[in-house]
């Protein structure tokens, strides 16, 4: 294997560093699912993100191979979106997330991508996160919905939710390994 600027070889392991954007609507979910992956805590109290947080956090993909994943989860407030253009620049992989029970941020889920592909994100790796599954008597998406949409995006579908933590290491875990795998692919 060919390393790169993002990749460390250490006593036999290497440990690649790469860039991952979560985006979508506010009130997603998207700093509670990086809260739940991260720390396995659950804020009950929304609090909207200012800009920009970010995260990083290491993903083992196997015993040799350990990914370190910086997470800029972007604020989906309105006010936010001129800040875009750093925040999107240079990421290796996009999250992006919707809520199951809001059909507006589901809608919404394709401004968010064609932002991204302005940015020159079109290459990519990305999944598609519809969150708080928990809610079943509030879902307004349904699986077919949500399965065309990321088909249209080509990018894998997965349903979590934050609050139980359903599903939310294995969607870090598939866009550390999508990412890796992409980068090895361009070396």
């Amino acid at each position: 294997m060919t390393s790169d600027k993002s990749d460390i070889v250490y006593q036999g392991r290497t440990e690649a560093i790469y860039k991952v954007i979560v985006i979508g609507d506010p009130a997603v979910g998207k700093t509670s699912l990086l809260s739940k992956f991260a720390k396995n805590q659950f804020e009950e109290k929304y609090l909207p993100t200012v800009g920009v947080n970010i995260l990083k956090e290491p993903i083992n993909l196997d015993e040799s191979t350990v990914v370190n994943l910086m997470f800029w989860d972007v604020a989906g407030q309105p006010q936010f979106y001129m800040l875009h253009r750093p925040y999107f620049n240079g990421a290796d992989g996009v999250i992006l997330v919707f809520d199951v029970t809001r059909s507006s941020t589901f809608s919404n889920v394709n401004n968010w991508w064609n932002s991204a592909v302005k940015y020159g994100l079109s290459g990519v790796p990305r999944i598609l996160i519809g969150n708080k599954i928990d809610l079943k008597d509030e879902r307004k998406i349904i699986l077919p919905m949500a399965e065309h949409l990321s088909e249209k995006l080509n990018a894998p579908y997965f349903e979590t939710s934050a609050l139980t933590g359903e599903n939310v290491k294995m969607v870090f875990q598939k866009i550390a390994e999508l990412v890796y795998k992409a980068k090895q692919t361009l070396d």
